[in-house]
């Protein structure tokens, strides 16, 4: 009994040997190809670029001085694309960007349209097709709110302040004018010190005596009291005649005193 089960013993020992042997030949004939660590991470890592659609094509061409000088703008410190980016913007060489930096000769597609072009050529487009475009020689800059027009087709860009006339009061009795003189060094006199400067030793002389500057107002004093220091001649404004001094700019009618 023991002598059979000694012989079956055996005969499993050669089976499992000889599948272990053919395991191990196999395993030593069947190599599995190389893999390119470094070509499957760039495929990998270009199958995740996404075109971004619509997005706005930096058309360039090398050696073009003005595209780099363009370029050298937009990418200085605290400049347009700095500020972009601050607020979301994706900028680079890539198609998934919002603005795509790329060379004329890789973009054939648009190689007609950019034949009577200037490069830089910045152009939004959208399935392939051109939707609008910057224009060099415009009045409108190449900055922040030409680059969301070119992506959104709407114009964001603040409008200017309309100026609002300067108005000041009068009364009537004068002409108004600019550049006013100072008053005894106070450049921003009040109607008190005018008239008390006007009616002093200095000017008194110089005006119509009924005239009642008392009710005119300030701008309406000022302009009389630079007139004054200004005009050459006597009789120039309401028969008042003016100093030697006025006449050669000394003394207290010096132009150091004009505002």
């Amino acid at each position: 009994m023991s002598g059979r089960l000694l012989a079956k013993a055996a005969l499993l020992l050669t089976v499992v040997t000889g599948f272990t042997a053919v395991a191990q030949d196999q395993g030593r004939t069947a190599k599995l190809p190389a893999v390119n660590a470094t070509a499957t991470k760039d495929t990998a890592e270009t199958s995740r670029v996404v075109p971004r659609n619509p997005r706005v094509l930096f058309i360039t061409d090398k050696g073009c001085d003005k595209c780099e000088r363009e370029l050298k703008r937009l990418r200085q410190p605290g400049g347009e694309f700095e500020s972009m980016q601050v607020r979301g913007w994706k900028i680079g060489e890539t198609p998934d960007n919002h603005i795509q930096i790329v060379d004329r000769a890789d973009v054939p597609e648009f190689a007609e349209l950019l034949k009577a072009r200037e490069l830089p050529s910045v152009i939004c487009i959208q399935d392939g097709e051109v939707l609008r475009y910057f224009k060099h020689g415009c009045t409108t800059p190449l900055d922040a709110w030409t680059f969301g027009w070119l992506m959104k087709g709407q114009n964001e860009r603040p409008k200017a302040a309309d100026p609002e006339e300067i108005q000041v009061e009068t009364t009537g009795h004068y002409p108004l004018r600019g550049n006013h003189w100072s008053v005894e060094g106070d450049f921003n006199p009040t109607t008190a010190t005018l008239v008390t400067h006007l009616r002093g030793p200095n000017h008194v002389s110089q005006i119509t005596a009924d005239w009642k500057i008392e009710e005119w107002s300030v701008e309406e004093l000022r302009s009389l009291h630079d007139d004054l220091h200004e005009r050459e001649g006597g009789g120039v404004v309401g028969g008042f005649t003016q100093s030697p001094a006025a006449q050669t700019g000394i003394g207290q009618f010096g132009a150091g005193r004009k505002f």
